[in-house]
């Protein structure tokens, strides 16, 4: 995934830069950036080409880390929705039910409070691939 940003703000040691762009479906409700706006997101990145307040840089979310973030965020709840309802059906349907749900639930909250700390990894993090003239 392949977006086009523009460097908004530059860190007093040059090493980061924020980088404001277009968010696109594929985005989502990731909220892996800042949301500056509905359809803009801001991103603080590593300055790897120099970039300077006003430059457009081509940024890249690597398709693995895209992966790796839809199987946290659908993956690990259905293992739990499925895990819950195998346990619930050991008493009775209706336990099948609300164990799957409430399993389910647990997981997307867990997920939720992870959030804020998976989204500082750097594997989930876009990088500056170029600075465009």
């Amino acid at each position: 995934m392949r977006q086009t940003g523009k460097v908004v703000a530059v860190s007093d040691d040059k090493k980061t830069v924020t980088v404001r762009f277009r968010r696109t479906d594929a985005c989502g409700k990731c909220h892996a950036c800042f949301t500056f706006s509905s359809d803009e997101a801001d991103i603080e990145l590593e300055n790897t080409v120099d970039a300077d307040v006003g430059d457009e840089l081509t940024i890249q979310l690597h398709s693995n880390s895209v992966l790796k973030a839809s199987l946290i965020m659908y993956g690990i709840p259905l293992i739990a929705l499925i895990i819950g309802t195998a346990v619930g059906s050991l008493k009775s349907d209706m336990y099948a039910f609300l164990g799957g749900v409430l399993f389910a639930c647990g997981a997307f909250f867990i997920i939720r409070a992870f959030e804020p700390k998976l989204s500082r990894m750097n594997s989930f993090k876009p990088r500056i691939i170029e600075k465009n003239e």
